[in-house]
């Protein structure tokens, strides 16, 4: 990189100017940033439990429900960024947390956090940083949407790296000091740096008519899909043995990173989608993903045995390692579907997910074995992805909307009540 006074003379010593980028160049390389700052979340995740696990009196196991906990609560803002984006693509500005809503997610915090941490055997003030995680999270999702509206990756990748650092620093140092309640502050204090560093949005672009998803059905997308990527590890310890379900853990925690590479690609093609609504595209994107996927899986069955040194744990067997990370590079491609169905403004981009967690909950309740289950978690994602992708290609989209409509009327996110949070 040139130094700032070659800048001010370009001509001095070589007498040539270097070539500014291409706007191709600074796409890729903000694509590469957006990628890495979205994997160093889960990154981040894995470095936490490998501290804590070993010094924390709880153990892995309540680290575990700590962190359940805090990606159940994730769900609340999930889809927020895109609609964000969609609304900052067409030129509307972006949802607003109101002061109404945001008083009943203050209230729902208060009134729920002592029955949740009665129910999982968690300190109250740990429940109680979660709940206050979900509304500085809701606003930080409102302002990184114009960021993928207006293709700034790099920032955006920037503010994710930022948060994954703040994370492992002060949730690793308060988790020593304080335990599980600690651990919960960090996590809202990386979510609050995050949204204090968030760089300014761009300008609003001329406003346009597009078809567009509504945020009822964008966050119920968003949040199932979460819910289906993750369920298989809610549904383990219930559902299996003890032993087996430690089993199934050290293979799906690892597997869940392959998701997190390939579902950057979704935030990354969002923009273009939006304008030039081309679903073919989304499912090309979606097929590319998953032979990445397969690729990166491959490489986790000779790095097993590191990352049980890391976890602190045995193994996980070649069977399920890859089985599971199969199943997740499937996941990853319906979420880059899904994702380009919000993108299209697809009336229920949400619908094909119901099927694979019936599906799910079904085999649980019969209580199978690890490798039945791990198998069954590889089928529904198949299956999901193929109905997916049928709807992506075939189905309507929605009504077309007014940007400037939208703007001046508030577009209101899912009631706390509806939530259970």
């Amino acid at each position: 990189m040139a130094s700032p006074i070659m800048k001010l003379l370009p001509d001095l010593g070589r007498g040539t100017r270097k070539p500014a980028r291409t706007p191709r160049s600074r796409t890729t390389t903000g694509a590469l940033l957006l990628w890495a700052g979205t994997t160093s979340i889960g990154v981040s995740t894995v470095l936490i439990l490998a501290v804590l696990s070993r010094h924390h009196h709880q153990g892995f196991s309540g680290l575990s429900t700590l962190f359940s906990l805090f990606f159940l609560a994730s769900l609340v803002p999930a889809g927020v960024p895109l609609r964000a984006a969609a609304l900052a693509v067409d030129g509307a500005q972006p949802p607003r947390l109101t002061a109404r809503y945001l008083g009943a997610l203050v209230l729902a915090g208060i009134v729920v956090s002592p029955l949740i941490a009665f129910v999982l055997h968690l300190p109250v003030a740990a429940v109680g940083f979660v709940s206050a995680q979900v509304i500085v999270a809701i606003q930080l999702a409102i302002r990184r949407g114009p960021l993928i509206a207006a293709r700034r990756f790099s920032a955006l990748g920037g503010n994710l790296f930022l948060e994954a650092a703040t994370r492992v620093v002060l949730c690793t140092l308060a988790g020593l000091l304080w335990g599980l309640t600690g651990l919960a502050a960090g996590l809202l204090a990386g979510t609050a740096v995050a949204l204090l560093t968030m760089p300014g949005h761009s300008a609003t672009t001329e406003a346009t008519q597009r078809p567009m998803t509504t945020m009822f059905h964008t966050w119920i997308a968003l949040a199932l899909l979460g819910l289906f990527v993750q369920l298989d590890i809610l549904l383990a310890p219930s559902g299996l043995s003890k032993e087996a379900a430690t089993r199934y853990d050290l293979a799906a925690v690892p597997s869940k990173g392959v998701y997190l590479v390939l579902f950057a690609a979704s935030t990354f093609i969002f923009p273009y989608v939006r304008v030039q609504a081309r679903r073919k595209t989304v499912i090309a994107v979606a097929l590319a993903t998953l032979t990445l996927g397969a690729l990166v899986t491959a490489s986790l069955v000779p790095l097993r045995h590191v990352i049980a040194d890391i976890l602190g744990q045995h193994p996980a067997t070649p069977f399920l390692l890859i089985t599971l990370g199969v199943a997740m590079s499937i996941g990853g491609a319906t979420g880059i579907i899904i994702n380009g169905g919000v993108a299209l403004g697809i009336a229920r981009p949400w619908a094909p997910l119901l099927p694979g967690i019936v599906g799910l909950l079904a085999v649980w309740a019969m209580r199978p074995s690890v490798t039945v289950f791990a198998s069954v978690v590889l089928g529904t994602q198949a299956g999901t992805l193929l109905i997916s992708a049928w709807f992506c290609l075939r189905r309507r989209r929605a009504v077309t909307q007014s940007a400037v409509g939208v703007a001046s009327v508030y577009d209101h996110l899912p009631h706390p009540g509806a939530l259970g949070a």
